[in-house]
């Protein structure tokens, strides 16, 4: 018996499908902190002492409830790791593609806690492990309580 070839047919299709996400108690809190005055803020394991940044319920390592007290960090930082990205993404602020190529850091902010965000030095040359970065915001009136009110760290001499 002779097989039958399949035409493949192809239907373009958008497809939105809104939703909403809760931050909860502790994320919302930073988001705010970042919204409305320009800083962050985590919490602490009362166990193990580890600085939990994002902020959390629970301390990932111990296992335990996270403490309530809140601890500003910040705002400048050291750049841990970097990388330099040639590959052309969707800035989530703007649904645009960002401009390549671009450095994304893993910074140390003072007082403890790792954030992942883009670096405004795009000089190879003077991009570095180690360098001082602070954060440049929105203006406020563009703030939406979101990681994306920050726009990117930049170099700072000390």
């Amino acid at each position: 018996m002779a097989e039958k070839s399949l035409e493949q047919v192809k239907i373009s299709i958008r497809v939105e499908i809104p939703y909403l996400w809760t931050a909860g108690k502790y994320l919302a809190r930073l988001y705010n902190e970042i919204k409305e005055n320009e800083r962050f803020v985590a919490n602490k394991c009362p166990k193990c002492g580890r600085i939990l940044f994002p902020p959390r319920i629970v301390c990932g390592r111990c296992h335990v409830r996270a403490s309530d007290e809140w601890i500003e960090l910040g705002p400048r930082g050291t750049v841990k790791d970097y990388t330099i990205v040639y590959y052309s993404m969707k800035d989530p602020s703007t649904g645009k593609p960002r401009p390549e190529p671009y450095p994304h850091a893993v910074i140390v902010l003072d007082g403890g806690g790792l954030i992942q965000h883009y670096l405004e030095e795009t000089d190879p040359e003077k991009l570095r492990v180690g360098m001082r970065v602070e954060p440049v915001f929105k203006p406020k009136s563009e703030r939406v309580g979101h990681p994306t009110d920050i726009r990117y760290f930049r170099t700072v001499e000390e």
